[in-house]
């Protein structure tokens, strides 16, 4: 027959795992999380919707800016959406001048820019107060055991740090000359830049293409060779 100190020890071990487990499954669905906080559509949007779209992340590292024009490039074209990088189309004196790049882009027959920025980075400090998980109580038949006490785990309080990246995003119609769509996302915790943009351009792709502001190609081949691009410009890139 085992004895009570020895069962005891065998919960506690048994709670232990439990708790470690239960850490490891938290880790592993652990990354970014990013939602729209703020959203903004133009009236009469769908009169405006973009075909031929740019993608242009504003910023003065390049570093930056191309992995992030590449990776929006790439969202819509996944989702059917003949789309470029503007690093491949216009040059810094372009970018140095609005109407001249706008200009140079309806020439080479592009209808939308979807531009992006980040707008804000903060970080707060979360404390999460010590806790004891007990596993029996005064129910139990082994509660009234001479010397006993009640076996749990005991977890101290701890403080930790939350990251929150801000970004935004514009839809410019380039026929219209004028804004039909902007929105406001909020990222948790991206880990790193790869993972906040990877995470921000999905959520906008889905965004834009849900509700209709950016079209599907009119050929399907082009839909492919968008696609194909784009992923051609991120293996460059990186």
């Amino acid at each position: 027959m085992i004895s009570p100190a020895r069962f005891r020890n065998r919960i506690t071990r048994l709670a232990a795992w439990r708790l470690a487990l239960v850490g490891l499954a938290l880790a592993a669905c652990a990354g970014p999380h990013t939602s729209v906080e703020l959203a903004w559509t133009a009236p009469n949007a769908d009169s405006a919707q973009l075909h031929r779209v740019v993608t242009l992340f504003v910023s003065r590292d390049v570093a930056l800016r191309r992995p992030a024009e590449d990776e929006m490039a790439r969202q819509l074209a996944e989702r059917g959406v003949e789309s470029r990088p503007a690093y491949q189309l216009l040059s810094r004196d372009d970018l140095s001048n609005l109407n001249n790049a706008k200009a140079k882009l309806r020439t080479l027959g592009y209808d939308g820019v979807v531009t992006m920025r980040i707008v804000g980075e903060e970080q707060s400090l979360n404390y999460v107060p010590p806790s004891f998980d007990a596993y029996w109580t005064w129910a139990s038949p082994y509660f009234f055991w001479p010397g006993y006490y009640a076996p749990g785990y005991y977890s101290p309080g701890y403080v930790y740090t939350t990251t929150i990246v801000r970004m935004e995003t514009e839809a410019y119609s380039l026929t219209d000359d004028r804004l039909v769509w902007a929105a406001l996302s909020k990222t948790t915790d991206p880990g790193n830049t790869r993972k906040l943009i990877d995470d921000v351009t999905k959520t906008v792709a889905t965004r834009l293409t849900d509700q209709g502001l950016v079209a599907w190609a009119a050929d399907p081949a082009l839909r492919g060779a968008s696609a194909r691009g784009a992923r051609r410009a991120t293996c460059f890139a990186a």
